[in-house]
């Protein structure tokens, strides 16, 4: 592969190795358009001369540190506007490095690595100055104090901006989807670069719970999401709040925001405690709380107590102390372990004890955030308060096809989906009970007509009451203990229901045919989940269902073990202090007694666990010399465990790359979209791979197979663009497409 595609691929190994070779400008004096400025390459017509030119230099550097590394490369001219460039050196001066040190640490109060060396093309001599790219996790790089004046009152840059490189130039942060790219992994645009392993950072320990129970399919919310991100890059904001009527997402979006937070190793964190008080749940359609199964905490003294505890605190830690004292003791676990914490429906406490909470967020050490979600704003300062509206479109178009494609719906017009959005305000909760009744055999209109005067949630009750109503007693059963425990396996409901495989296989193909379950084949491990709008709705008609229901949930809260007999606690209590001991091993660089520590946790336990496995896949990759067939076993067999994080599929592809088993990292791509995780990245992830497929189909067998692959790559970069947010992803897109779009005429012509 030759052309632009080699050379970005090339640039940016030479930003990961830190020395740009002399022949890359070779071709320059007689092909002046050859190479072009670029995400990585920046060139300079002269060296700095005054403290003025120096600072516009530590701004170029800080924003390609910011963005993906980089060269400012002194002694190239432009001589056409961004189309040619002309070599004439710098002579025999050179940049006063100590000085350009002191500078980049005297306006960011950072140390940063960079280099600068001489370059001799064809007789001229060229400065290059090299610096890298910023660890994934790390904070966006700040000035911390005004540059000196561009022009009079105009300084070059101002204390608390954040400079970035777009693909051509620099930028400040501003948009959302500014500091959405700026924590991201900032992968290079170059479609023929496959990245092997090189993180080997450990991902974030968190306490969020099984995805299927709080958001199964995220759709939408970029701009909220950037929101956030943004939020999270200001050292002077420690608490936020995610206020708006009930069924708008809030729950979600901090799921989803949190699940980001920890898949992109985000500093300083080093742990992410999530905690719930639904203990009062609210249903829209009474407009009223009601009791729930489970809470982390109940007032402002067990939520103080719930942090501390995550933290590292003993229960007696807590013992005979006030709100005020319980808050001191959470604030000083804080102050030890930097923590992103996150508090959903803090509106199910009383008003003095919300704001207990939110002083609690503003109160916070250095390194400590805070996310609320709440229906009322009771904040003081609206600075600290992301209001969630509805979706509008095309997000909202994009969760109405989600929602039809579940429930096997044709198409919508644009038309009617506009009459949805006006009806139901955006908000997804209306939209699903909705579309359910459709879905039940009434006219879209009618549906529609109907579900407006009846106030929706209790259109949606009534239709899954007679859905319910239809249901055999068995199936009924299963659906209840389901909705009870959002999310169990087989061997649980079996214990639970006490029916014959025959009879609980019949019960839950009748509620998956009704689509009333998900209920995915996961070898013999399968777990079933229901959507929690439809668990709430199950519970609230229990007394209509005429099943024994009061034996049923006594079930459900006696069995503390698993199919093994293990108690759910200790079995937990094992895996946990496990993976806890193998990780601070690993970063003790004592991988073979993690490995053993992860080992004979797992013979401690008659079924394998996923999480396990997938602690032992990481280990495996951290040897000395990495195993990487020991390494694909463990994530397959946690994949079909039911393992579904994304960094079981982040790890895994990579292996798989280390293996260069191609077909292998194209089937975890599509699992991994299938789970919606980073839909824009991992459609790149498998264009590449096609790519190389590709390459490989070039030099053994034909042009014919190279550019099926290449067919195949350009649809998943074009369904990566479609996925896309905002200006930065939507332009990175567009050169890939190019890029593989140059490679395909190659190989049709025979180039």
């Amino acid at each position: 592969m030759t052309g632009i595609v080699d050379l970005v691929s090339q640039l940016h190994m030479a930003v990961v190795d830190g020395s740009l070779a002399p022949d890359i400008f070779s071709d320059l004096p007689r092909e002046p358009s050859c190479i072009n400025e670029c995400e990585v390459l920046d060139f300079k017509r002269q060296l700095p001369i005054d403290d003025k030119e120096y600072s516009k230099l530590v701004r170029d550097l800080i924003a390609l540190h910011n963005s993906y590394g980089g060269f400012v490369v002194f002694g190239i001219t432009e001589t056409d506007k961004d189309r040619a460039f002309e070599i004439v050196g710098v002579g025999d001066q050179r940049i006063q490095v100590n000085k350009l040190r002191d500078n980049v640490r005297a306006y960011t109060d950072a140390d940063i690595r960079l280099q600068v060396s001489t370059l001799v093309v064809n007789g001229f001599s060229l400065e290059v100055v090299w610096i890298a790219k910023r660890d994934l996790g790390e904070r966006p790089v700040r000035f911390g104090k005004n540059g000196p004046d561009d022009k009079p009152g105009k300084p070059l840059f101002k204390k608390g901006e954040v400079v970035f490189r777009r693909i051509e130039s620099n930028a400040v942060a501003q948009k959302t989807e500014d500091y959405d790219f700026l924590f991201s992994e900032r992968r290079p645009p170059s479609v023929g670069m496959l990245i092997p392993i090189t993180d080997n950072k450990d991902p974030i320990e968190n306490t969020l719970p099984d995805r299927s129970l709080i958001c199964p399919r995220f759709v939408g919310r970029k701009d909220d999401i950037g929101d956030l991100w943004a939020w999270l890059s200001d050292d002077f904001s420690r608490v936020r709040l995610i206020a708006g009527e009930g069924g708008l997402g809030k729950t979600s979006l901090a799921y989803r925001f949190s699940e980001e937070l920890s898949a992109r190793r985000t500093k300083p964190f080093v742990k992410i405690v999530w905690l719930t008080a639904k203990k009062k749940q609210f249903v829209a359609a009474r407009d009223e709380y009601r009791e729930a199964s489970y809470v982390d905490f109940d007032d402002a003294i067990s939520l103080f107590s719930a942090i501390g505890k995550a933290l590292g605190c003993e229960d007696s830690d807590f013992l005979d102390l006030d709100a005020k004292g319980a808050m001191q003791v959470a604030l000083e676990s804080c102050a030890l372990i930097s923590s992103f914490i996150v508090v959903d429906d803090i509106d199910s406490l009383t008003n003095d004890d919300q704001l207990r909470a939110l002083e609690f967020g503003m109160r916070a050490p250095m390194g400590t955030k805070f996310l609320l979600t709440t229906r009322v704003n009771f904040s003081y300062s609206p600075d600290n308060v992301l209001k969630l509206n509805g979706l509008k479109n095309p997000e909202y178009a994009d969760y109405v096809a989600v929602l039809r494609e579940r429930y096997k719906l044709p198409p919508l017009s644009y038309g009617r989906v506009e009459h949805l959005l006006r009806e139901t305000g955006g908000s997804p909760l209306y939209t699903d009970s909705l579309i359910r009744l459709e879905r039940m055999g009434m006219p879209v209109e009618k549906a529609i007509t109907q579900w407006k005067g009846e106030r929706g949630l209790e259109v949606r009750k009534a239709a899954l009451s007679r859905e319910v109503m239809q249901l055999s007693r068995e199936a009924k059963r299963v659906l209840f203990v389901i909705s009870t425990l959002r999310n169990c396996t087989y061997v649980e409901l079996s214990q639970i229901v006490d029916y014959s495989d025959q009879t609980l296989g019949d019960a839950l193909q009748e509620l998956s045919g009704l689509f009333l379950i998900n209920a995915p084949s996961i070898a013999k491990e399968a777990r079933y989940t229901v959507e929690p709008n439809t668990a709430l709705l199950v519970v609230s008609i229990t007394s209509t269902l005429a099943i024994d229901h009061k034996a049923l949930l006594g079930a459900t809260r006696t069995l503390k073990s698993d199919a093994r007999g293990l108690g759910l606690f200790k079995r937990s209590n094992i895996v946990g202090l496990a993976i806890s001991s193998a990780l601070a091993l690993l970063k003790e660089g004592r991988g073979k007694d993690a490995l053993e520590v992860v080992t004979a946790a797992s013979k401690k336990l008659t079924r394998p666990h996923p999480d396990l496995l997938l602690a032992a896949g990481r280990v495996n990759l951290k040897l000395n010399s990495p195993d990487y067939d020991e390494a694909k076993k463990a994530f397959q067999e946690a994949f079909k465990l039911g393992q579904r994080k994304p960094l079981l599929f982040e790890l895994w592809f990579e292996t798989e790359l280390e293996r260069g088993s191609f077909d292998d990292a194209l089937f975890v791509a599509a699992e991994a979209l299938n789970q919606e995780l980073d839909v824009p990245g991992w459609y790149e992830r498998r264009a590449q791979v096609r790519v190389a497929l590709a390459q490989r189909a070039t030099s053994r067998f034909s042009n014919d197979a190279a550019i099926r692959e290449i067919d195949a790559a350009l649809s998943d970069l074009r369904s990566a663009k479609s996925a896309s947010s905002g200006e930065i992803q939507d332009k990175r897109f567009s050169i890939l497409i190019n890029q593989a779009l140059t490679l395909r005429a190659r190989l049709v012509s025979g180039g």
